[in-house]
This record gives structure tokens, sequence and C-alpha cells, in this order.
């Protein structure tokens, strides 16, 4: 054996009594531990779940596979007034840089 083996091995602290200041434990109901361990994990799973598809079960099914997409189309990210305001603005010119015609970012050469 290796002398690490020995050493861990030999410790003196499994063997000790817990202090005189602790309560000896009572026994556990097979319940209580069912409930606590078991029952109210489950419940909060239910919970969640049900709090998750509550909006889409009230809502109903609107989009069916393989039939064309019936509702108002959704752009994320794109300007508010959607592709109305799109079309509606003009971009801004391409500055050259000021009256010097020196480049961007006031570039002095």
């Amino acid at each position: 054996m290796t002398p690490a083996l020995v050493l861990t091995g030999l410790g003196g602290a499994a063997f000790a009594d817990p202090p005189d200041q602790w309560k000896e434990n009572t026994a556990t109901s097979p319940l209580h531990v069912l409930l606590v361990l078991v029952v109210i994990p489950l419940s909060l799973i239910a919970i969640i779940t049900l709090l998750v598809y509550l909006p889409s079960m009230s809502k109903g099914e609107r989009y069916q596979p393989g039939q064309p997409w019936r509702s108002e189309p959704l752009w994320f990210g794109g300007p508010r007034g959607g592709l109305e305001r799109v079309d509606r603005n003009e971009q801004p010119a391409v500055s050259t840089g000021g009256e010097s015609g020196r480049g961007g970012a006031s570039g002095r050469w």
C-alpha cells in the first residue's frame, strides 16, 4: 500500500462521538419522506408545465401543419412601422467627410 492510503485510512475523526449538545434524531415517517422528496417536486413541475402551456391551450390551435400561415407577419428587430415604413422612408445620403472631402471619421492625412 502506498503511504497516502495508509495515512488517510487511519483517520480518527470517523470514530469520534457526536457532541453532547446534539439532539437525538427522531424517526421520520415514510409518508413524510415521500411528501417532501416526491410529491412536492412533482407538483411544482406540474404547476410550471401548466403555466407554460395554459396560454396556448386557452387560445386554441391556430396553425395547422401543411396549411398556409393566416396571421399577420412579424418582423423581429425590424422597424416599428413594418414593411410600409421601410418603403416610405428615404435612406440618408452618404456623406463624403464634410467640406474637406478627406474621408470619414475626420481623418487627417
